[in-house]
């Protein structure tokens, strides 16, 4: 073989053998790929001792392979320290999120989720491999948080005979495992993960009754006056939503966790106020939305049902002009800030809307009670009891008449004693519509609401901060010197130590 064949094959088999080392440390899934590099790399080690052998004999006796002996051993003691304490940094591992919005960290309530972990789940991630790093990050902070939890990546091009018995249908499909259940989930941030960790972990059945038979906002439209959003996350939450027509039924059924009157147009039938009556007194969860009644008396039975607990709806609309300011029409306040000692409201800070709302109070001398939004203070806002003069533009504060602002708009009372009772009272049945879940908080604070209402230990509703955006402005000049800095000054500069080292050196 010529001579300048085993400097080349050396170079080769170095090669090959740092291939195999970052293999194993950025791609570990890959066992079979990993061990046959590894294996290639050795073997043409030995193969090339093999056929040098007499030289190497000798090699090993003269002082340069003392020096590379005693460099090698340097650089391997260096690495084992390193990865001695790489090890125990994974053991112990802590994390420091230095971001503004912590964009890089799990919320509150996702760690709350987290607790509830009593016992091994494992992740499994199913994606193709260039797909993985923006999830596979996220999945990792859950693991971070939580040691009893593990992770895995399965390639899908790699491996369809396992994508096909997990029944795997597209990629980005995440398949939790824990206490011999199996849930699969398509990622998309870390709201769909808490959410399919708390459908997992929950051991309760909840079971909602949307009461229907008087034109009630309906889960089943998709439209902009639908509330097929709202529903679609609640199944995602694993609730299960059930229709009741209270004019064929005796009672509501037994098996009710909650029960919700949304948006009602006609007026409900004594019987039917009767049935409610009955459910909420023997301690079940109602959640009623109205909208303002320009006919006084529509509402008349709804509203005695809560009155028992503290709260009361007005019949007026509230107008708050401040929303003018964001953008909006005066009947459609706008709220940033909430009722902080309540855990539907707790650590809440995204802004809210409640179009055309009726005013909600807590009765005087009632504890038990709470409104956790209201609209600025007067004289930018108030109750507007002239309903006639809202519609035809006209609305002006009346001091006989008119409640001056700030003016509830979303109450709760919750049952004293033994009663389990939770009241959840909205003065805009259109804060629920899907019209309004794009630009607002307004399905994270419902979705708050229901989990309060239903007594679940996960409030699943994530507050993130919006990203404050600073842009640069570059000008033509900035984008020219930037290029002659990156691309012209520093390599040279660089390149020419680099040479100044080089020569140097030789003259020593």
């Amino acid at each position: 073989m010529k001579a300048w064949l085993y400097p080349l094959w050396v170079i080769i088999d170095v090669l090959v053998f740092l291939a195999a080392i970052s293999l194993w440390i950025t791609a570990p899934e890959f066992g079979t790929l990993n061990t046959g590099v590894t294996v290639f790399a050795l073997a043409l080690g030995v193969l090339l001792l093999i056929l040098r052998f007499e030289e190497f004999k000798v090699f090993v006796r003269t002082r340069y392979f003392e020096r590379i002996l005693f460099h090698g051993t340097n650089v391997v003691l260096v690495v084992s320290i390193l990865g001695l304490l790489n090890y125990l940094g994974n053991r112990n591992y802590q994390e420091y999120d230095l971001t503004f919005e912590k964009r890089n960290s799990l919320t509150d309530q996702t760690r709350k989720v987290l607790e509830m972990v009593g016992g091994p789940l494992k992740m499994t991630f199913f994606a193709k491999r260039g797909e993985w790093a923006p999830m596979l990050n996220l999945l990792r902070l859950y693991k971070a948080a939580n040691r009893s939890i593990s992770l895995e990546a399965i390639d899908t091009d790699l491996r369809p005979d396992l994508v096909k018995a997990k029944g795997i249908t597209q990629n980005g499909t995440v398949m939790i495992t824990y206490g011999g259940k199996d849930s699969l989930f398509p990622i998309s941030d870390e709201l769909s993960v808490t959410n399919a960790l708390l459908k997992i972990l929950r051991t309760d059945k909840h079971i909602l009754y949307f009461v229907t038979g008087h034109q009630e906002l309906s889960c089943a439209e998709a439209s902009a006056e639908g509330i097929s959003i709202l529903c679609e996350r609640l199944r995602g939450l694993d609730y299960e939503l059930r229709e009741l027509d209270l004019t064929k039924v005796k009672r509501v059924p037994a098996d009710a966790t909650a029960v919700f009157v949304l948006g009602p147009i006609s007026g409900f039938l004594k019987a039917e106020t009767e049935l409610l009556k009955t459910y909420v007194n023997g301690g079940g969860s109602f959640f009623l939305a109205l909208a303002p009644a320009f006919k006084a008396e529509l509402y008349d039975g709804l509203t005695e049902l809560v009155k028992p607990f503290g709260l009361a709806l007005g019949n007026d609309i509230v107008i708050d002009r401040t929303s003018t300011v964001q953008g909006a029409e005066a009947t459609i306040p706008i709220v940033g800030d909430y009722e902080v000692q309540h855990p539907i409201t707790e650590g809440f800070t995204i802004r809210t809307m409640f179009p055309l709302s009726s005013s909600v109070k807590v009765l005087d001398g009632n504890d038990s009670a709470q409104i956790l939004a209201a609209t600025s203070a007067f004289p930018g806002s108030w109750a507007e009891t002239n309903l006639k003069g809202v519609t035809e533009g006209k609305a002006k504060f009346d001091e006989s008449k008119d409640t001056k602002g700030p003016v509830g708009l979303l109450g709760v009372s919750e049952g004293t004693g033994s009663s389990t009772t939770r009241i959840v009272l909205l003065g805009s049945s259109s804060f629920l519509i899907n019209a309004y879940h794009a630009q607002s908080g307004n399905t994270n604070l419902f979705l708050n609401a229901v989990s309060w209402i239903v007594n679940d230990e996960g409030i699943i509703s994530l507050n993130r901060p919006g990203l404050e955006e600073y842009p640069v402005i570059l000008s033509a000049q900035h984008l020219q010197f930037i290029f002659v800095i990156s691309i012209l000054v520093v390599p040279i500069t660089f390149f020419g130590a680099a040479i100044f080292v080089y020569r140097r050196r030789r003259l020593l």
